[in-house]
């Protein structure tokens, strides 16, 4: 059944949109003041959950607020795409794979830990401990019998609560303080405004492209794939400045705090501790890949914890943006996960499970 609010009238939502706006900019201020990790996506992400949380889910963000900040950081990205760092991603492809299956293996196990010691059945411990992405985990659970669709929905986000609030912190105060990195990029020249125009309009071209050809995640990859193309071409592809940047965080950022429910997290009080238990795991567990990856790449332990890291692609592409990683590192190994779970776990599970 939906929710009370997608029924009312038109201006009553406008209203809800606006009243959840003014909400997530305070929280991005706030994190901001604090000086906490990615303040305007993870404040305006924490302020909503909390207001849609004590408002009756009534927080509202318009889908094409959230493209349009996807778009900002999908360019953002792939900006960052140069002919050094393709041919280095061709070469860790070996690699890329390794970490990509002892990621899904290390969840598997969670997965099943979990079933064990509670009463949900393997295949909803399973889906819900891969970091495959929550809609398509929760359509493979739909399509298993012997999985509950609401356990699944609820282990991925419990899993992408903890992997989005806890890998920045890591990340910034953990490494990039250690090493001597900036924790946030220096603002850009005004001056850049301007000539990111051209490439910018490239990016909505990539996105509705990317749309069209139902590619996967198309407002973020359709952006990425144009201005890496853009750049390996060698043509300029002027940085975002800092005010664009940090609102396409804060688009971002409101957009998962009004889809993420916390009255789900309150109706599995079994589950939960293995739950958070299994997400800090995975974490301390793609740190030790992370320091792995820095003997056999020449990646800095920054960018090698964030390609291993069970984050999504926006979210760990973002906290690379702001630490100043190797973004285009980060994206390949992120890329290559996302693609390789998508196109072989699902397969291998319905085989299993419909056995």
């Amino acid at each position: 059944m939906k929710p009370a609010f997608t029924q009312t009238p038109s201006r009553v939502k406008l209203l809800w949109i606006l009243i959840t706006g003014l909400i997530a900019v305070p929280g991005g201020l706030l994190f901001h003041f604090l000086s906490l990790p990615l303040p305007w996506m993870l404040g305006p992400l924490a302020a909503t959950l909390i207001y849609n949380a004590c408002s009756g889910n009534r927080a509202s963000w318009s889908v094409y607020f959230r493209n349009a900040g996807l778009i900002v950081i999908g360019y953002s990205m792939g900006r960052s795409v140069v002919a050094e760092t393709t041919a280095q991603m061709i070469a860790n492809l070996p690699v890329m794979a390794a970490v990509t299956c002892l990621t899904v293996l290390f969840c598997a196990g969670v997965g099943y830990i979990t079933h064990l010691r509670t009463d949900i059945s393997l295949a909803s411990g399973i889906l819900g401990s891969i970091p495959g992405g929550l809609a398509q985990m929760v359509l493979m659970g739909e399509e298993i019998e012997e999985a509950d669709v609401t356990v699944v929905t609820f282990m991925q986000i419990i899993r992408v609560l903890t992997v989005v609030f806890i890998v920045p912190f890591i990340a910034t105060y953990g490494i990039a303080h250690l090493s001597g990195m900036p924790v946030v990029k220096p603002a850009e020249a005004v001056r850049y405004s301007l000539a990111a125009l051209p490439a910018l309009f490239m990016a909505p071209a990539g996105a509705w492209l990317a749309s069209r050809l139902r590619i996967p995640i198309p407002y973020l990859l359709g952006p990425i794939f144009t201005a890496a193309a853009v750049s390996l071409l060698g043509l300029p592809v002027p940085p975002i400045p800092a005010l664009p940047m940090g609102a396409a965080q804060l688009l971002f950022g409101t957009y998962m705090g009004t889809i993420i429910s916390l009255e789900k997290l309150r109706r599995f009080g079994k589950v939960l501790p293995y739950t958070l238990a299994g997400s800090v795991a995975l974490v301390a567990f793609t740190y030790l890949i992370g320091i792995g990856l820095t003997l056999v790449t020449p990646a800095d332990l920054l960018t090698a914890f964030l390609s291993a890291s069970p984050g999504g692609v926006t979210e760990m592409g973002i906290v690379a943006l702001a630490l100043g990683a190797d973004v285009a590192f980060v994206l390949a190994y992120h890329l290559f996960r996302v693609f390789a779970i998508l196109l072989i776990v699902p397969p291998l599970l319905r085989r299993r499970f419909k056995r």
